[in-house]
C-alpha cells in the first residue's frame, strides 16, 4: 500500500495550498532546484499556445503538466522517488510541493465527473509485491504513475511486468504532455486499487503480451497526508 507516499489529496485545503505554493513554495523549489527551474521555463514556453482555462485550469497547471512529461531535464524521476519515499519528511524537507500540489490539482480538475479509464502500463523493471501477495489485495502505486489508453504505447515501456489499470481518479492529460501521442493518463499516488488477476507467462489470454500481467480495479483511494501541511505546527501560512 506504499506506506511512506506523500499521497496528500488537499481535499479541504485546495485554495490555502495555491495559495502557498504561488507566493511561497514555487518560487523558492525552482530557486533551489536547478533541473526543476529549467523544466519549468521551457514548459512556460511550450505551453504559451494552449487555453488551460477551458478545463479550468491555471497556466500553472497547464506548465506543471508539461514539466512533468520532458524527458530532458527529467523531473518526473527524482520528483516520484520523492513522493513515493517522502511521507516522514513531507511537512520539513520535501522538495516538491509546488509540482505535488499543482499536479494532484489538475488530475482533479481534468477529472472533476470521477470517469473510469481503461489504461496500460508496461515496464522494463520486476515488479516485487508483498510477502504473501495474493488476489484480491489492495494497492497503490504510491506516486505519480503513467498509464497509457493506447495498448500499443504501453507496450513501447516494457513487457516484464505490466500492469491492465482501471482508474476513476485519473485523468487524460495528453493535450498538457510534450509527446500527445502516448495519450497519458495519469494516475495520483493515492487512489488505490484491487488487484483482481495476475496472470503469469502469458498462460491466459489477454491483451498484454508480458511476462506478468496485474489486472487492477480502482477501489477508491487513501490520503494519509491529507492537508498535513495546515494542521496545527505545521507552520504554513
Amino acid at each position: 500500500m506504499a506506506p511512506n507516499s506523500v499521497d496528500d489529496d488537499y481535499q479541504g485545503c485546495s485554495a490555502n495550498m495555491l495559495h502557498s505554493v504561488v507566493e511561497r513554495y514555487l518560487p523558492e523549489e525552482k530557486s533551489k532546484n536547478q533541473s526543476f527551474e529549467k523544466a519549468w521555463a521551457k514548459a512556460e514556453n511550450a505551453t504559451q499556445g494552449l487555453s488551460p482555462q477551458l478545463d479550468n485550469l491555471t497556466k500553472n497547471h497547464a506548465i506543471a503538466l508539461r514539466a512533468y512529461s520532458f524527458d530532458t531535464p527529467n523531473v518526473h524521476a527524482p520528483f516520484n522517488k520523492a513522493v513515493h519515499e517522502g511521507k516522514k519528511v513531507y511537512k520539513t524537507s520535501f522538495m516538491y510541493h509546488s509540482l505535488h500540489f499543482l499536479l494532484t490539482d489538475a488530475i482533479q480538475h481534468l477529472n472533476a465527473k470521477g470517469d473510469c479509464l481503461q489504461t496500460y502500463r508496461g515496464t522494463f523493471e520486476e515488479f516485487k509485491p508483498p510477502l504473501g501477495f495474493r488476489n484480491r489485495d489492495i494497492m497503490r502505486f504510491g506516486s505519480f504513475t503513467s498509464t497509457s489508453l493506447s495498448l500499443e504505447e504501453a507496450v513501447e515501456f516494457g513487457n516484464k511486468s505490466c500492469f491492465e489499470v482501471h482508474t476513476c481518479h485519473g485523468a487524460n492529460m495528453s493535450k498538457y504532455s510534450e509527446y500527445q501521442y502516448e495519450q497519458e493518463v495519469l494516475i495520483p499516488p493515492y487512489e488505490k486499487f484491487v488487484i483482481t488477476k495476475v496472470i503469469r507467462g502469458q498462460t491466459k489470454p489477454t491483451k498484454m503480451k508480458c511476462n506478468v500481467v496485474y489486472q487492477l480495479k480502482s477501489a477508491g483511494k487513501v490520503s494519509n497526508l491529507r492537508c498535513a501541511l495546515f494542521k496545527k505546527g505545521s507552520g504554513v501560512f
